[in-house]
């Protein structure tokens, strides 16, 4: 059965999906940049230091009840977190930005999947036809790559499954919901520092950390700080932005991002070649995620038109909760309000 609308403000929700959209673009061309054209190859060791950070500015600014009850229910999702993360770096800086956009678009498929599998969620056709599109694009182009590398394409489908279950457990998680986004953000990011530890110490990345030669370089101090910074950023916004919409609609706000990522992305780092099928199954893959945007957009605004007719109807529309109706469900093309049997 489909949830009851959102009951914040379409512009709180619009100016969540943008903050997302460009926390999300600003750190990934930052890692870019530190991995790829600074040859930072120790993407865990910027996890941890992306964690450290957040986790004492989370606490100072929220200053949430510390809980072991509220750690445990919390622990999955740090989990989900880690790999997620660890493996968004490793996918980075092992791939040509518009390659790397193009495979993330398999979160969409995978966050309608875990949905409809977690939470017997339903989807309109038409957001099934334009995810269909989505991976049609990126199976051309990723079929097509003249740069293929296994382990960055590996990095990137396994980012794909943990954000999607990363996104979907943040909008259902009870212990995720009985704190604020900038205390769920502290838990989170408290219990990922002893897994990222241990990871940082198995992978080898400690011993071998003095050897990278452009420690004492301020470039490279400069754009590992923006990186560590914009850590903070990017989580924060992917909260909010997920819990003041749907799962769904943050991945969407990534794409949207995506289409102006791939553009610069293509010229600014000089590990793209052009070849165009690869090139078409991009602008395929684009297209699908500009028609899924404004699918995405008139559905929301539909299901805002019929709020005012449910509360008038009944005077029962209270604190986004439905009281003589049960839900709104989408049939021919348009929600409708279902009342309560």
């Amino acid at each position: 059965m489909s949830q009851p609308p959102s009951p914040h403000p379409p512009l709180l929700r619009a100016s969540a999906a943008v903050y997302y959209a460009v926390a999300s673009f600003s750190v990934m061309f930052v890692n870019k940049a530190l991995f790829t054209s600074l040859g930072f190859q120790y993407p865990i060791a910027v996890a941890f230091l992306q964690m450290s950070f957040m986790a004492p500015i989370c606490y100072l600014v929220a200053k949430p009840n510390l809980s072991w009850k509220i750690a445990a229910g919390i622990g999955p999702l740090a989990i989900v977190n880690v790999l997620n993360v660890v493996a968004g770096l490793i996918g980075t800086g092992g791939l040509n930005v518009p390659m790397f956009i193009v495979l993330r678009r398999f979160t969409l498929l995978l966050t309608l999947g875990f949905e409809r599998w977690l939470y017997k969620k339903k989807h309109t056709t038409t957001t099934q036809v334009t995810v269909a599109i989505m991976m049609s694009g990126a199976l051309i182009a990723a079929t097509t790559d003249l740069h293929m590398n296994i382990k960055g394409y590996l990095a990137v489908f396994i980012n794909d499954i943990f954000t999607a279950l990363y996104l979907v457990l943040i909008k259902n998680m009870k212990a995720a919901k009985e704190l604020s986004t900038t205390g769920l953000l502290f838990y989170n990011s408290s219990l990922c520092l002893p897994l990222l530890a241990v990871a940082v110490v198995v992978s080898g990345e400690l011993s071998t950390l003095r050897a990278y030669p452009r420690l004492g370089d301020t470039v490279f101090k400069v754009v590992l700080a923006l990186s560590t910074g914009l850590g903070l950023s990017v989580n924060h916004s992917q909260f909010l932005c997920t819990r003041l919409n749907e799962p769904i609609m943050t991945t969407v706000a990534g794409q949207m991002k995506n289409i102006v990522s791939t553009i610069v992305g293509t010229f600014a780092f000089g590990d793209f070649t052009f070849d165009f099928a690869n090139a078409a199954g991009v602008v395929v893959s684009m297209i699908g995620a500009v028609w899924y945007a404004f699918h995405s957009a008139l559905m929301s605004q539909q299901k805002q038109d019929v709020l005012p007719k449910v509360s008038q109807e009944t005077n029962g529309y209270r604190n986004g909760k439905l009281k003589n109706y049960t839900s709104l469900v989408n049939g021919n093309g348009k929600y409708e309000a279902i009342p309560s049997k």
